[in-house]
Protein backbone atom coordinates (compact mmCIF):
# COMPACT_ATOMS: atom_id res chain seq x y z
CA UNK A 1 0.00 0.00 0.00
CA UNK A 2 2.78 2.35 0.70
CA UNK A 3 4.36 1.32 -2.30
CA UNK A 4 1.19 2.19 -4.39
CA UNK A 5 1.27 5.50 -2.26
CA UNK A 6 4.69 6.57 -3.58
CA UNK A 7 3.77 5.57 -6.71
CA UNK A 8 0.81 7.95 -7.13
CA UNK A 9 2.54 11.06 -5.11
CA UNK A 10 5.41 10.45 -8.02
CA UNK A 11 2.40 10.70 -11.23
CA UNK A 12 1.11 13.38 -9.18
CA UNK A 13 4.22 15.53 -8.94
CA UNK A 14 4.98 15.22 -12.68
CA UNK A 15 1.25 15.95 -13.78
CA UNK A 16 1.98 19.30 -11.44
CA UNK A 17 5.02 20.19 -13.04
CA UNK A 18 3.92 19.36 -16.33
CA UNK A 19 1.03 21.73 -15.93
CA UNK A 20 3.42 24.18 -14.70
CA UNK A 21 5.70 24.21 -17.83
CA UNK A 22 3.37 23.62 -20.71
CA UNK A 23 1.75 27.23 -20.47
CA UNK A 24 5.25 28.71 -20.95
CA UNK A 25 5.69 26.62 -24.14
CA UNK A 26 2.76 27.89 -25.47
CA UNK A 27 3.72 31.34 -24.87
CA UNK A 28 6.86 30.30 -26.14
CA UNK A 29 5.67 29.36 -29.39
CA UNK A 30 3.00 31.70 -30.28
CA UNK A 31 5.44 34.65 -29.97
CA UNK A 32 5.70 36.51 -33.39
CA UNK A 33 7.90 35.23 -35.84
CA UNK A 34 10.68 38.18 -36.06
CA UNK A 35 9.93 40.37 -39.38
CA UNK A 36 12.08 39.81 -42.33
CA UNK A 37 14.57 42.48 -43.19
CA UNK A 38 13.24 44.75 -45.92
CA UNK A 39 15.03 43.84 -49.14
CA UNK A 40 15.69 47.01 -50.94
CA UNK A 41 19.19 47.49 -50.25
CA UNK A 42 20.54 44.10 -51.86
CA UNK A 43 22.25 44.67 -55.13
CA UNK A 44 21.49 42.47 -58.00
CA UNK A 45 23.51 43.46 -60.38
CA UNK A 46 26.66 45.35 -60.97
CA UNK A 47 25.97 47.14 -64.28
CA UNK A 48 29.10 47.90 -66.58
CA UNK A 49 28.59 52.31 -66.53
CA UNK A 50 30.20 55.25 -67.83
CA UNK A 51 30.66 56.80 -64.59
CA UNK A 52 33.47 55.85 -62.41
CA UNK A 53 33.46 51.89 -61.04
CA UNK A 54 29.74 50.18 -61.67
CA UNK A 55 26.36 51.33 -61.07
CA UNK A 56 24.61 48.85 -58.63
CA UNK A 57 21.55 47.54 -59.70
CA UNK A 58 19.38 47.11 -56.27
CA UNK A 59 16.60 45.43 -55.33
CA UNK A 60 14.71 48.31 -54.34
CA UNK A 61 10.41 48.72 -54.19
CA UNK A 62 8.04 51.03 -55.73
CA UNK A 63 5.02 51.39 -53.53
CA UNK A 64 2.24 52.25 -56.55
CA UNK A 65 -0.31 53.83 -54.19
CA UNK A 66 2.61 56.82 -53.43
CA UNK A 67 4.22 56.59 -56.53
CA UNK A 68 7.34 56.31 -54.65
CA UNK A 69 10.32 54.22 -55.22
CA UNK A 70 14.05 53.39 -56.19
CA UNK A 71 15.37 50.11 -58.00
CA UNK A 72 14.52 47.02 -60.09
CA UNK A 73 11.62 46.94 -58.51
CA UNK A 74 10.75 50.65 -59.73
CA UNK A 75 12.03 50.52 -63.02
CA UNK A 76 10.01 46.79 -63.35
CA UNK A 77 6.85 47.67 -61.88
CA UNK A 78 6.15 51.53 -63.24
CA UNK A 79 7.96 51.37 -66.09
CA UNK A 80 8.14 47.76 -67.73
CA UNK A 81 11.92 48.09 -68.40
CA UNK A 82 12.28 44.36 -67.69
CA UNK A 83 15.82 43.09 -68.61
CA UNK A 84 18.70 43.94 -66.82
CA UNK A 85 21.07 43.68 -69.74
CA UNK A 86 18.44 46.47 -71.05
CA UNK A 87 19.22 49.05 -68.20
CA UNK A 88 23.02 48.31 -68.61
CA UNK A 89 22.68 49.39 -72.28
CA UNK A 90 21.88 53.11 -71.00
CA UNK A 91 24.33 52.63 -68.19
CA UNK A 92 27.04 52.91 -70.40
CA UNK A 93 25.44 55.61 -72.46
CA UNK A 94 28.44 58.54 -73.46
CA UNK A 95 25.56 61.26 -72.51
CA UNK A 96 26.23 61.12 -69.17
CA UNK A 97 25.05 64.95 -67.35
CA UNK A 98 25.18 65.89 -63.84
CA UNK A 99 21.77 66.91 -62.12
CA UNK A 100 22.32 69.88 -60.60
CA UNK A 101 24.95 70.00 -57.84
CA UNK A 102 24.09 66.54 -56.83
CA UNK A 103 25.32 62.63 -56.40
CA UNK A 104 22.57 62.12 -59.57
CA UNK A 105 23.25 61.68 -63.08
CA UNK A 106 20.95 60.87 -65.84
CA UNK A 107 21.98 58.49 -68.55
CA UNK A 108 20.26 58.82 -72.30
CA UNK A 109 19.79 56.10 -74.91
CA UNK A 110 17.07 55.90 -78.11
CA UNK A 111 14.85 52.61 -78.88
CA UNK A 112 13.24 52.63 -82.13
CA UNK A 113 10.45 50.26 -83.74
CA UNK A 114 11.14 50.06 -88.21
CA UNK A 115 8.64 48.63 -89.95
CA UNK A 116 10.62 46.77 -93.11
CA UNK A 117 9.37 45.91 -96.76
CA UNK A 118 11.59 44.57 -99.24
CA UNK A 119 14.74 45.34 -97.31
CA UNK A 120 14.01 48.35 -96.64
CA UNK A 121 13.26 49.70 -92.65
CA UNK A 122 10.71 53.09 -92.33
CA UNK A 123 11.13 54.09 -88.48
CA UNK A 124 7.25 54.52 -87.02
CA UNK A 125 8.42 54.79 -83.02
CA UNK A 126 11.20 56.23 -81.15
CA UNK A 127 11.69 56.74 -77.43
CA UNK A 128 14.24 58.24 -75.77
CA UNK A 129 15.08 56.28 -72.76
CA UNK A 130 16.59 58.35 -69.39
CA UNK A 131 18.25 56.13 -66.72
CA UNK A 132 19.23 57.97 -63.44
CA UNK A 133 22.02 56.56 -61.08
CA UNK A 134 22.81 58.07 -57.60
CA UNK A 135 26.04 57.93 -56.87
CA UNK A 136 25.59 58.67 -53.27
CA UNK A 137 27.70 55.77 -51.00
CA UNK A 138 25.34 53.93 -48.81
CA UNK A 139 26.01 51.96 -45.44
CA UNK A 140 27.30 48.99 -47.34
CA UNK A 141 30.01 51.00 -49.37
CA UNK A 142 28.63 51.19 -52.73
CA UNK A 143 26.53 53.87 -54.99
CA UNK A 144 22.97 53.64 -54.24
CA UNK A 145 23.03 53.29 -57.89
CA UNK A 146 19.91 53.12 -60.30
CA UNK A 147 16.84 54.89 -59.17
CA UNK A 148 14.60 54.86 -62.07
CA UNK A 149 14.64 53.86 -66.12
CA UNK A 150 11.72 54.94 -68.43
CA UNK A 151 10.63 56.16 -71.56
CA UNK A 152 10.33 59.73 -72.33
CA UNK A 153 6.49 60.63 -72.89
CA UNK A 154 4.76 57.77 -71.66
CA UNK A 155 4.61 56.16 -67.87
CA UNK A 156 4.86 52.34 -69.34
CA UNK A 157 7.61 51.84 -71.72
CA UNK A 158 5.83 48.77 -74.58
CA UNK A 159 7.25 45.62 -74.37
CA UNK A 160 9.50 45.85 -77.44
CA UNK A 161 11.79 48.27 -75.58
CA UNK A 162 13.38 45.86 -73.72
CA UNK A 163 14.02 43.65 -76.62
CA UNK A 164 15.81 46.52 -78.50
CA UNK A 165 17.99 47.30 -75.55
CA UNK A 166 18.65 44.28 -74.14
CA UNK A 167 19.21 42.32 -77.62
CA UNK A 168 22.14 45.10 -78.27
CA UNK A 169 23.77 44.24 -74.57
CA UNK A 170 23.54 40.35 -74.71
CA UNK A 171 27.16 39.80 -76.00
CA UNK A 172 28.49 42.78 -74.31
CA UNK A 173 27.26 41.71 -70.38
CA UNK A 174 28.92 38.98 -68.73
CA UNK A 175 27.40 38.42 -65.16
CA UNK A 176 29.50 38.32 -62.34
CA UNK A 177 29.09 35.98 -59.42
CA UNK A 178 27.14 37.94 -57.71
CA UNK A 179 24.22 38.85 -60.07
CA UNK A 180 20.58 36.90 -59.19
CA UNK A 181 18.84 36.44 -62.18
CA UNK A 182 15.54 38.27 -63.23
CA UNK A 183 13.17 35.84 -62.09
CA UNK A 184 14.13 35.56 -58.46
CA UNK A 185 14.72 39.28 -58.07
CA UNK A 186 12.26 39.52 -54.93
CA UNK A 187 9.39 41.99 -55.10
CA UNK A 188 9.06 44.79 -52.86
CA UNK A 189 6.53 47.39 -52.01
CA UNK A 190 7.81 48.62 -48.40
CA UNK A 191 10.36 51.61 -48.33
CA UNK A 192 13.39 51.01 -46.26
CA UNK A 193 12.92 52.89 -42.98
CA UNK A 194 16.67 54.48 -43.39
CA UNK A 195 15.86 55.63 -47.04
CA UNK A 196 16.79 59.20 -47.55
CA UNK A 197 15.40 60.38 -50.41
CA UNK A 198 17.54 62.59 -52.36
CA UNK A 199 15.35 65.91 -54.20
CA UNK A 200 16.81 65.13 -57.74
CA UNK A 201 15.97 61.34 -57.06
CA UNK A 202 12.21 62.53 -57.36
CA UNK A 203 12.21 63.05 -61.25
CA UNK A 204 10.53 60.64 -63.16
CA UNK A 205 7.91 60.31 -66.10
CA UNK A 206 4.23 60.40 -65.56
CA UNK A 207 2.79 60.79 -68.44
CA UNK A 208 -0.41 59.29 -69.96
CA UNK A 209 -0.47 55.91 -71.46
CA UNK A 210 0.98 55.87 -74.72
CA UNK A 211 -0.60 53.59 -77.81
CA UNK A 212 3.22 53.60 -79.26
CA UNK A 213 2.18 53.02 -83.12
CA UNK A 214 1.33 49.85 -82.53
CA UNK A 215 -0.84 48.62 -85.88
CA UNK A 216 -1.61 45.75 -87.96
CA UNK A 217 1.36 45.00 -90.60
CA UNK A 218 0.68 44.53 -93.74
CA UNK A 219 1.46 41.31 -95.83
CA UNK A 220 5.12 41.42 -96.66
CA UNK A 221 6.10 43.66 -93.77
CA UNK A 222 7.39 42.76 -90.35
CA UNK A 223 9.00 44.58 -87.53
CA UNK A 224 12.90 45.47 -86.35
CA UNK A 225 14.08 47.36 -83.64
CA UNK A 226 16.84 49.18 -83.16
CA UNK A 227 18.57 51.17 -80.21
CA UNK A 228 21.33 54.47 -80.02
CA UNK A 229 22.98 56.62 -78.05
CA UNK A 230 22.11 58.92 -80.81
CA UNK A 231 18.42 59.59 -82.05
CA UNK A 232 17.69 56.56 -84.96
CA UNK A 233 17.65 57.05 -88.40
CA UNK A 234 14.68 57.69 -90.21
CA UNK A 235 15.26 54.80 -92.53
CA UNK A 236 17.91 51.71 -92.52
CA UNK A 237 18.33 48.79 -94.41
CA UNK A 238 16.64 45.21 -92.84
CA UNK A 239 19.90 43.46 -92.39
CA UNK A 240 21.30 46.72 -89.98
CA UNK A 241 18.54 46.08 -87.46
CA UNK A 242 16.86 43.06 -84.71
CA UNK A 243 14.18 40.86 -85.62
Amino acid sequence: MRGIKQSLGAVGTTALLGALIAPAAVLADSEPAAAAPNPAYRVLKHLDYSGPGKASLRVGYYDRDRDKGFGWNKVKKKHNITKYSAVEYVAKSPNRDRVGNTTTYHMTGYAGKYECRNGVCRLVKQYKMILSVNEKVQYDGQDKGVITMYCVGTVRCPNWVSKALADANRSLAPEDDQTVPEDQAPDNSVAPEDEIVDEADLVDENGPADPDGSRDLSPGTEERYSRSYAPLGASESAASLTP
